[in-house]
């Protein structure tokens, strides 16, 4: 494309083209027709000129100096200045990516080893706090406040922790239009790991002296806590990694997420029923250690307030909503995701699969120890699998790494229906583990591709988070129906059992 010889007429065509065309075609543009450049100014002036009182005599004289004509100086009008791009000279008007583009938000150095291990020592505290207070913390301090009712009361603790999640879109979306010095992520990880650590510190003294109730409302405080931590943790990687390695900076995510799972799990094991009370000075060291390492990792770029979005109720609310329509393809890795954790809920069985099904004696009768010895041998198969995996998605893309790890997840569920050793339990919980870590370091870094805008991803990543939520909490609801119709069986004296 040519902007041709020193006329008014291809200067306003090469305006017009350059408001469209990439910063390649505008250069070469400029160089080609540098003579040319006052009378683009000139056009781009003409265009932005206003009638003083809205006759039509102006526009006319406008549209004849688009088509070549000399008609401007007939038509009495005044000039105004369009609003600039923040740091753009008129003279100097290349196309540029502002804060908030697609390639913007990704388009930066990368980030050395250490710096992405310090900023994923956030996803070892998750890790350590989510896999073991569901599993062995919460069902212990059931028992020890509510004696007669521990049953209901773990539901309700159960409850209260998946509600939480629902905090997760308004944070997201309350940082993504957060102006502050520290920038729009930190903040909400500071002050969610702060009240955190004092609520785990009050939660210890509320289980000490028998205060249930109270209990219960510092362990919502706690989750809520957690959840709005990690969503601002999920919306400062998108916005520091850059999109080429987002691959392996997911893969480091599953792994040191795997890590903190496998720790929690050897502490509070360690520490036994007696000693369990310890747990909530593991967890708030977790805190107090892995919180600067994140902080200090990277930097989290503020947003000024020319470039925040206003905030509206019904943006919020429509944060909570997820359609094809409205996201796209993110929405099926929505669905994707939601079903993932649906299969992996049937894990919370697996403690009466050994005792039911082995046949060694000790295995049935120390089911609770092997168990736990089975969790760790998996999840830390899945952090070391996770760590090599991510640079995999970047060479292989990210679908078909799912496909396969979704694939030899589904043998092994089907292999645990044929064996009654614990020695196969343990080789097939590597194949899980392992396929599993796979599953792991793919799936941020295909949410991340997938999501429908870049302004707005903070709230889009604690959706992502939900589908975990929604999928632990519906699969037992299927699960829990189908084991009582179908695992029924004999005993060796004639009766039924489940």
């Amino acid at each position: 494309t040519s902007m041709g010889e020193n006329t008014k007429n291809d200067g306003a065509r090469g305006l017009m083209l350059s408001d469209e065309a990439p910063s390649t075609l505008w250069r070469s543009a400029k160089n080609s027709a540098k003579a040319s450049a006052q009378h683009v100014r000139d056009a781009r002036h003409s265009v932005n000129k206003r009638p003083k009182n809205g006759d039509t005599a102006c526009a006319e004289a406008r549209q004849g100096l688009l088509s070549g004509g000399a008609a401007e100086e007939e038509c009495d009008y005044i000039e105004y200045e369009p609003p600039r791009t923040r740091g753009a000279e008129l003279d100097e008007a290349e196309p540029r990516y502002v804060e908030g583009d697609a390639l913007s938000a990704h388009d930066g150095p990368h980030l050395s080893l250490f710096q992405l291990v310090g900023l994923m020592m956030h996803a070892f505290g998750y890790g350590l706090f989510y896999a073991s207070v569901g599993v062995l913390l919460l069902p212990q301090e059931a028992l020890h406040m509510f004696e007669e009712q521990h049953a209901i009361f773990l539901a309700v603790m159960l409850a209260l922790a998946g509600v939480s999640q629902l905090v997760s879109p308004a944070a997201g979306y309350m940082s993504d239009r957060t102006c502050h010095w520290m920038g729009r992520r930190m903040p909400y990880i500071l002050l969610g790991n702060l009240t955190l650590f004092l609520c785990l510190g009050a939660m210890f003294l509320a289980r000490t002296y028998l205060y249930g109730y109270t209990y219960l409302a510092l362990l919502l405080a706690a989750v809520i806590s957690l959840n709005v931590a990690y969503t601002g943790f999920t919306g400062l990687v998108s916005d520091v990694v850059p999109l080429t390695q987002m691959g392996f900076a997911s893969g480091v995510m599953g792994a040191m997420t795997a890590a903190g799972a496998v720790t929690g799990l050897v502490f509070l094991g360690w520490l036994g029923e007696q000693r369990l009370d310890l747990a909530y000075g593991v967890y708030a060291a977790a805190v107090f250690f892995c919180t600067p390492f994140t902080y200090f990792a990277v930097r989290d770029k503020p947003l000024s307030r020319e470039d925040a979005k206003i905030s509206s109720a019904a943006e919020l609310y429509k944060s909570y909503w997820i359609s094809p329509a409205s996201h796209g393809d993110f929405f099926w890795v929505f669905v994707s995701r939601t079903f993932y954790y649906m299969a992996v809920s049937v894990q919370i069985y697996i403690l009466y699969y050994l005792r039911d099904t082995m046949k060694e004696a000790e295995i049935k009768n120390n089911a609770q120890k092997y168990t736990a010895i089975l969790c760790v041998i998996s999840q830390g198969a899945s952090g070391i699998v996770a760590a090599i995996a991510g640079s995999w998605c970047d060479s292989f893309g990210r679908k078909p790494l799912i496909y396969l790890s979704c694939l030899v997840m589904a043998m092994v569920y089907v292999g645990y229906c044929f064996i009654d050793t614990y020695p196969w339990v343990i080789a097939l919980g590597l194949c899980y583990g392992s396929s599993n870590g796979v599953y792991l370091a793919v799936d941020y870094a295909l949410a991340v591709e997938c999501l429908p805008n870049q302004d707005d991803h903070a709230k889009d990543l604690a959706l992502w988070g939900i589908a975990a939520f929604l999928g632990t909490m519906f699969g037992p609801c299927i699960s829990g129906p189908l084991l009582s119709i179908v695992g029924q069986q004999t005993n060796p004296d004639g009766t039924i059992s489940s």
